[in-house]
């Protein structure tokens, strides 16, 4: 087993008040890294600090109201953070929120505006604003926590498929880019994860009088090889690997966390 430190690592985490974010931001935490998590939602945030305290007393962990799709405001989630640890990112962590299910003929120029901005563009923003301080430490990690429809797509998940492919080759280029500096830049195509995330986007295609999400969780199970949907705190493991000095050989891959579900064989 290997012990983690991240101590005197300071850590930036979007979309981190809930789901897989919120996790990674616990973990990190507990495991002495500086937390800096980022929401569009306040009352979130301060439940999730408060978690996180009851947990470690003395964890080290600042809250920002963040609204990804404010592609102008992005920078000041770097400042702020920066100058409450009183230190630069060590580690950036881009997680966000999926755009709902469309077909392409259903979309609107909005659609493809916000999913755009919040799933692509925000990252690509948070990178360069870190990058420059890791290239000086000659040291950093960016993970990008994106979707396996960005390698296989899937129906309906138009505004998905596209957005997530797109980080992902921003994630390659980066790579390629800032590896000689001592940082390594890894994206995780995230499969099922038990998240409300994963609730509402049930709810929303199958659309029935009677929603049970138990028995619809056991459906989907039966096309998963593992024959189940993970928890947040096994499907982070391996990106608390990515995070740590362990990983400094595993560069510009793109990871599938999906219990065995996807089909390519690369």
């Amino acid at each position: 087993m290997i012990n983690y430190n991240f101590t005197n690592k300071t850590v930036l985490i979007t979309a981190a008040s809930k789901g897989i974010g919120f996790e990674l931001a616990k973990q990190l935490a507990l495991l002495g890294a500086n937390i800096s998590i980022s929401s569009r939602n306040a009352t979130n945030l301060r439940i999730a600090k408060k978690i996180i305290l009851k947990l470690k007393k003395d964890a080290k962990v600042f809250t920002i109201k963040q609204d990804l799709e404010n592609l102008n405001s992005i920078k000041n989630v770097v400042t702020k953070s920066e100058k409450y640890f009183k230190s630069t990112i060590d580690i950036l962590i881009n997680n966000s929120g999926g755009p709902d299910p469309k077909l392409v003929i259903d979309t609107s120029y909005k659609d493809w505006e916000k999913a755009f901005n919040i799933n692509l563009k925000s990252a690509i923003y948070l990178s360069t604003h870190v990058i420059q301080n890791m290239r000086k430490k000659n040291w950093g990690r960016i993970i990008n926590l994106t979707s396996t429809t960005a390698k296989e797509p899937a129906k309906k998940m138009c505004l998905s498929n596209i957005t997530r492919s797109g980080l992902i080759s921003f994630s390659k280029t980066l790579s390629m880019e800032v590896a000689e500096y001592g940082i390594t830049v890894n994206s995780i195509l995230t499969g099922g994860v038990l998240t409300e995330r994963l609730k509402n986007l049930l709810k929303k295609s199958i659309k029935k009088k009677k929603y049970n999400f138990e028995k619809e969780l056991k459906n989907i199970s039966k096309n998963i090889p593992v024959q189940r949907i993970a928890k947040p705190d096994e499907f982070i493991q391996l990106i608390l690997f990515l995070c740590s000095e362990n990983s400094s050989y595993v560069n510009g891959t793109a990871i599938p966390i999906d219990g065995g579900t996807s089909k390519g064989l690369f």
